[in-house]
């Protein structure tokens, strides 16, 4: 059971609690195949067991935890099966926000919103917490699915993701570094994808950034491999 208790400020809610939990198993400070109990948890984060019980029920209704019965709830391990099915359903369901988005067209203000975005992704550095990098490149794609009603998406894309996500978190703390000097760190490529995803689609050309959006998500199937051999503790066999 990992401690935790010197990692909380302050936690009085579910949210926090599922948030805390969360990014802690995101970020493998909680490592896939630990033992969490409610307990233990509700004692070092000085909270209730209700509160523990319910942020510990979302978790494990978005495939972060698994209960066992007779033997306790786990943190579930990387499922590289989960991950081609995760990446499947983002490019399909992507793909038809962006094509949908390039077939309305951006208002003023939403090309607005979609600048700031980048501008602000800009602004978070790769040696930033790699979860505040997670954060910046999902933003821009949330937008866009809001602008054409489709942001439910993402209620479901929750539910999916947790395998993804933490791949996600291997990819930008793995790779995050120049193999040459001229060469792009995982996030610098992450941002120039970005802004060439946002030129096209204010181009309205669906079929480029279609390309753009299935090239992201393929290279977390390209890198899953590798971060495997790197940490095959961390995934299921």
């Amino acid at each position: 059971m990992p401690e935790v208790v010197d990692k909380v400020a302050k936690i009085d809610s579910r949210n926090d609690i599922y948030s805390f939990l969360r990014n802690q198993i995101l970020s493998l400070s909680i490592e896939p195949g630990e033992m969490l109990s409610e307990n233990s948890l509700s004692s070092q984060m000085s909270v209730s067991r209700a509160l523990v019980r319910d942020a510990l029920a979302r978790l494990t209704e978005e495939g972060y935890i698994v209960v066992y019965p007779q033997r306790g709830t786990v943190v579930t391990m990387i499922d590289p099966e989960r991950i081609k099915q995760s990446v499947h359903t983002h490019i399909v369901l992507e793909q038809a926000v962006i094509e949908e988005v390039c077939r309305q067209g951006l208002t003023p203000e939403q090309k607005a919103l979609l600048e700031e975005s980048l501008e602000k992704q800009k602004e978070v550095k790769g040696d930033s917490d790699v979860l505040e990098l997670l954060a910046a490149d999902l933003h821009m794609r949330y937008l866009l699915s809001t602008f054409c009603g489709k942001e439910h998406i993402w209620d479901y894309f929750r539910t999916l993701d947790c395998d993804m996500m933490r791949v996600n978190y291997l990819q930008y703390s793995t790779f995050n570094f120049k193999v040459y000097m001229s060469s792009l760190t995982r996030w610098e490529h992450t941002q120039v994808e970005t802004r060439l995803l946002l030129d096209n689609i204010i181009r309205g050309d669906a079929e480029a950034a279609s390309l753009i959006c299935s090239n992201h998500f393929n290279a977390v199937l390209w890198n899953t491999d590798t971060l495997q051999g790197i940490y095959p503790q961390f995934f299921s066999r």
